[in-house]
């Protein structure tokens, strides 16, 4: 199978692909046009790479919950899926195509977000991640390059559902220990652990620290070690202490 050279045509010419927008440890995402409207559109595979495991087969489903799980999503600020089919022996996730850059990329630019700014961003993730829990599952890799800033309008957009996974409030439950470094919460790093709206919360209150500062936050192992979370305040003196407090407490 392989990666999709731009100018391939998949669904009987539906869909043209014109480019890779991205590359995950699991999955690909392409740019696409798609006919007759010729509006673009991104789609997401599983990568090469895995498509030349053993387990692949595991890994396929696993993509088919995300796309059905996220599919039933409707929230302005989760991204929109369109359509889910099969190419061949491949599975597709037809996404709105948001064009601008992540939030990762746009705190480069500006080097750190102006309080103002970065908040409105995070109530929006915020306002995402409390429909999401409603829908009874986490995200799990809440980060700044997971967030979409659309270029037009200024919303954030939640994208990469790959790690989400359902969960009961406070249960015990068994998770693979997938996470990213620094925005990862402790019992993301336990294949068993109690789990729960916090531990988005956490990552989200990371991303945060992040936006302002342009510094990773310890990982949260080190914490459990001993070494002490340095406030935000200390990176960035501008940030007020209403917010300093409140991105401490969400990373509690």
């Amino acid at each position: 199978m392989g990666h999709w050279e731009p100018g391939k045509t998949i669904q009987k010419g539906r869909y043209i692909i014109a480019k890779i927008l991205g590359y995950g440890g699991a999955g690909v995402t392409y740019r696409a046009q798609e006919r007759p409207e010729k509006q673009w559109v991104a789609i997401k595979t599983l990568n090469a790479l895995m498509q030349t495991r053993r387990d692949f087969a595991k890994h396929q489903e696993r993509f088919i919950q995300e796309a059905f799980r996220l599919a039933k999503c409707s929230h302005p600020h989760v991204i929109r899926v369109d359509n889910i089919c099969q190419e061949d022996s491949l599975w597709c996730m037809v996404m709105e195509y948001v064009a601008g850059g992540n939030l990762h990329q746009q705190a480069k630019i500006h080097k750190g977000l102006s309080e103002v700014e970065a908040l409105r961003y995070i109530e929006q993730i915020g306002s995402a991640l409390d429909y999401v829990h409603h829908q009874g599952f986490l995200h799990r890799d809440v980060k700044p390059a997971n967030i979409m800033i659309r270029s037009h309008t200024q919303e954030a957009v939640l994208i990469d559902f790959g790690l989400a996974r359902e969960f009961v409030q406070d249960e015990v439950q068994v998770h693979t220990n997938s996470r990213t470094e620094s925005f990862a919460p402790l019992e993301q790093y336990e294949k068993r652990a109690k789990r729960g709206a916090y531990t988005d919360v956490y990552a989200l209150a990371a991303t945060l620290y992040y936006a302002l500062t342009l510094q990773l936050p310890f990982p949260a192992p080190f914490r459990k070690q001993g070494a002490v979370l340095i406030p935000p305040q200390q990176h960035n003196p501008r940030i007020s202490n209403r917010v300093n407090q409140a991105i401490l407490q969400g990373m509690e």
